[in-house]
């Protein structure tokens, strides 16, 4: 396993700052594109140069079993958030890396726990208004083999040097690196960028989900995208949950067609 951050990123490297506290990484003699490298009993701790969802190339010099970026959120609303999700680009657009109609390989029972973790020291930390929860799968970058995830710590300037907030991010990355991939796990279908249903699902009922296609990408996805949602998972999912009232009759019949086909129950939710 490996946590992944850029130097070009605030958030991230003060992540990385509290998880060097934290965890007892040790430095090692090689480094990546010019940055130390730590380990701490089989887990990474890297940085690189450019921005994690251009991270393209991470393949190339890094061969792990899985990958945790730890990165800035950004949003207009200026929301302060701890969030967490799976990359991928479900259409043609991939305007922020990865590449178009190609999603990684989710993790859905870590992303689970780093979503719990979040939950729960957020409002032990002083942090309770603000947002917390998975987002649908999106950006890049796009890895082919390794399986990855986000967690992020948003929305502006203040929130991304926020030493307390960081904190939080850190110790929820830190207990989520030793889980085993076993566990009931879930896929999404339709719903808000911020998908509340889906993050219920995981807080309130111990699903994990590992991709959620929203409502916005409907109109321009086919039976192909939704099967790699199914597909690509470290645990496949056992039930499909759909947003039901969120979606089209036609797009509802093209879910309903594609999870009978692979034999994966669905749930209205």
């Amino acid at each position: 396993m490996a946590i992944v951050c850029s130097k070009t990123d605030p958030a991230g490297l003060n992540i990385k700052d509290k998880l060097l506290k934290l965890m007892g990484f040790r430095r090692l003699g090689e480094g990546v594109q010019g940055e130390d490298v730590y380990e701490l009993e089989g887990v990474l701790l890297v940085t690189i140069a450019r921005e994690t969802i251009y991270a393209e190339d991470l393949e190339d010099f890094l061969r792990v079993g899985g990958v945790i970026f730890a990165s800035r959120h950004a949003a207009e609303s200026g929301i302060p958030a701890f969030l967490a999700h799976t990359p991928g680009n479900w259409t043609d657009e991939a305007l922020y890396g990865g590449r178009p109609r190609s999603v990684c390989i989710a993790m859905p029972i870590h992303l689970a726990r780093v979503v719990k973790a979040l939950d729960k020291l957020r409002e032990e930390g002083g942090f309770s208004d603000w947002r917390c929860g998975l987002e649908v799968t999106h950006h890049g970058p796009y890895l082919e083999h390794t399986p990855a995830m986000f967690v992020e710590l948003g929305s502006t300037q203040r929130e991304w040097r926020n030493e307390k907030a960081a904190e939080v991010v850190a110790q929820a990355i830190a207990e989520a690196l030793d889980v085993l991939e076993e566990g009931p796990v879930a896929v999404g279908f339709g719903g808000p960028h911020y998908a509340p249903q889906f993050s219920r699902a995981v807080l309130n009922e111990g699903l994990a989900i590992s991709h959620i296609v929203p409502k916005y990408a409907f109109p321009y996805v086919s039976s192909r995208e939704l099967r790699l949602a199914i597909e690509r998972s470290v645990v496949r999912p056992s039930v499909a949950l759909i947003d039901w009232k969120s979606l089209k009759s036609d797009e509802r019949q093209m879910v309903i067609r594609v999870c009978d086909e692979e034999g994966l129950p669905l749930r209205k939710i």
